[in-house]
């Protein structure tokens, strides 16, 4: 019990610091014209860093590297942020966030799929009304516009959920760990992938500046790489290190560590609330700096509800009176 107790406390620190995060990084994008990928790479680079200079140097880096998960993780990491950082080029923060709680329907299914937790009534309940709740607040957005948050943000929430799939089952996230064995495993899984990525990128950067238009206009996904000087550029490398550090670090040692106490759903029903702190954090920072100021309609405002109560109620559905209530109702049903 209080091992669930301590996942839960470090599930909402994380998702406090996520929350800081996505606006700082909305932020950079929109004041300091930061490409989107360059600053998803650096941010995970610099974070990695920071984790490891505070680490136990006495760590297997070895073992780390050569674990596949490893870098299926870090694939994951760097392209979830990437699509909630376009995202960000249409809608805010706090609204990106309420949408990704699709990442909690994805978590159930997989969860049944690979782990067999089968999902209670309440559950497909619950889910059916995040759905709607999505559904009501990007309905007030233009056609376009919802299309391509729809999609980013879709990618990005199912990009989530293997990410804290894979945290799960990683053979090096272990519970037992030390605090700063913990900080070294963490920091040397996002070090390999943030420097694998802006390598392989930037070369293929590279070799497409010598391609022919015609061959360019045929990849769409050209357009969101970067040059290879915009990995180095000063907006790019200032805000990913400023990010990486004094946000994303930290949350990442969070989440991985409550995602090694419990389970991959038990962190997601947390996850839920982001939006409430992310809202908190947007107007504070809205009203100090060029951020646009957060309004919401209310029409957005009932969406939020619905979809910030339908996931609370899968999280108390965790708890122990939770399950003793699942099962009432489990057994009223069947009679």
């Amino acid at each position: 019990m209080k091992q669930m107790y301590k996942a839960a406390i470090l599930s909402l620190t994380t998702i406090f610091f996520w929350a800081m995060s996505n606006v700082f990084l909305r932020y950079s994008i929109l004041e300091y014209d930061c490409n989107q990928f360059a600053i998803a790479c650096s941010n995970v680079l610099f974070s990695g860093l920071a984790m490891i200079a505070l680490g136990n140097h006495k760590i297997d880096v070895k073992k780390i590297i050569t674990n596949y998960q490893t870098w299926v993780f870090g694939a994951l990491q760097i392209f979830r942020n990437l699509f909630m950082i376009m995202a960000f080029f249409y809608i805010s923060s706090t609204q990106a966030n309420l949408l990704s709680n699709i990442e909690i329907i994805f978590s159930v299914f997989f969860a049944w799929v690979l782990f067999k937790r089968r999902p209670g009534g309440v559950d497909f309940i619950a889910m059916l009304f995040i759905f709607i709740g999505c559904f009501i607040l990007v309905s007030g957005l233009q056609f376009d516009v919802m299309v391509k948050v729809t999609v980013f943000v879709a990618i990005s929430s199912f990009l989530n959920t293997l990410r804290t799939i894979i945290a799960e089952v990683h053979k090096d996230n272990k519970s037992e760990l030390t605090f700063k064995e913990r900080l070294s495993v963490t920091g040397w899984i996002m070090f390999v992938s943030g420097i694998t990525f802006i390598v392989c990128f930037a070369v293929l950067s590279y070799i497409l500046s010598f391609m022919p238009q015609s061959v360019i206009s045929a990849l769409p996904f050209v357009e969101f790489l970067p040059k290879p000087y915009e990995y180095i550029a000063f907006n790019n490398v200032i805000c990913g290190l400023i990010n990486g550090v004094v946000f994303y670090a930290f949350s990442m040692y969070c989440y991985l560590y409550a995602v090694s106490l419990s389970n991959s759903e038990y962190f997601m029903m947390f996850r839920s609330t982001q939006a409430i702190f992310t809202y908190f954090v947007e107007v504070l920072v809205s009203a100090f700096t060029v951020l646009p100021f957060l309004e919401l309609n209310a029409t957005d405002w009932i969406a939020a509800a619905t979809i910030i109560l339908s996931s609370a109620s899968m999280v108390m559905m965790r708890t122990p009176r939770g399950r003793k209530l699942r099962q009432t109702i489990s057994s009223f049903m069947m009679k």
